[in-house]
């Protein structure tokens, strides 16, 4: 397998969540030999709360000033830079063009789900109902054309410790329409890496996400997998949990892209 030279999800300190600033990211992707470097902080919502959580509306026009200063750093060391967003999808909300008109890409990172019309995170799905909306979700938002990334797209066991063979069987249509529309799957390596730091675990076998039986289906329906860090601080751009996404791919023989397509939004 080639060096790993790629990465378009990242955090930075505007989330409330992680810390490092884009120029900061440059620079350590231009130092580990990096030839493409994307940067997608969470999106502001205006269903869903941004402290600590998300990029607040208020500091909007700073990431991309912030963006602004990282990408003409990149150009004067010949790395290709992209500004992104990542965010949930809701059908009732009309946002999505608006953004894509700033960003080059959008990263479908589905961390709620509505369920009896509430809120409901990602994180906290706890039955097969809760796993059949997020699939139905996940593959609504597929469809609009708005996404280039799947992230995490088995982040719906996080707290299920057993999933069933009927709840893996519902994220199959995922799978199925992510393979029609030519969208890769994410192996998100911080899922290895929150394992480590939170779990005391480094067992590819027992991490929350990826999960090993989810990427089997993966390999079945011949869908395509992108690796990322999802790193939210600067020295998690390219560590073991990269190393371990890598070996993960190769040993389970996934069909996996390094480059990603952007803006598959059609223009008018």
């Amino acid at each position: 397998m080639d060096k790993h030279d790629y990465n378009y999800h990242g955090h930075t300190f505007l989330c409330g969540h992680a810390t490092g600033t884009p120029i900061e990211y440059v620079k350590e992707a231009i130092k580990k030999n990096y030839k493409v470097l994307g940067i997608s902080e969470h999106a502001p919502m205006p269903n869903l709360r941004s402290k600590n959580s998300r990029l607040e509306i208020e500091n909007y026009d700073l990431y991309f000033k912030l963006l602004k200063e990282a990408s003409d750093y990149a150009l004067e060391n010949d790395l290709t830079f992209y500004k992104a967003f990542e965010i949930e999808y809701f059908s009732h909300l009309d946002l999505y063009e608006k953004y894509l008109n700033d960003v080059d890409y959008l990263i479908l990172g589905q961390h709620y789900i509505i369920r009896d019309g509430k809120n409901k995170s990602t994180f906290a799905l706890d039955d097969v109902e809760d796993v059949r909306i997020y699939s139905k979700t996940v593959v609504e938002a597929l469809k609009t054309g708005y996404f280039n990334l799947l992230a995490h797209p088995d982040l719906c066991f996080f707290n299920i410790k057993n999933p069933t063979d009927e709840m893996y069987e519902l994220l199959r249509p995922i799978i199925k329409t992510a393979k029609e529309l030519d969208i890769p799957l994410e192996v998100n390596a911080n899922g290895i890496r929150r394992s480590l730091v939170e779990d005391n675990n480094k067992d590819i076998n027992k991490v929350k996400y990826p999960k090993i039986k989810f990427f089997e289906m993966v390999k079945e329906e011949n869908a395509k997998v992108i690796i990322s860090s999802d790193c939210h601080s600067v020295d998690a751009l390219d560590d073991f949990a990269i190393s371990e996404a890598n070996k993960f791919v190769k040993e389970l023989g996934l069909d996996l892209v390094t480059r990603l397509k952007t803006n598959y939004y059609p223009a008018k």
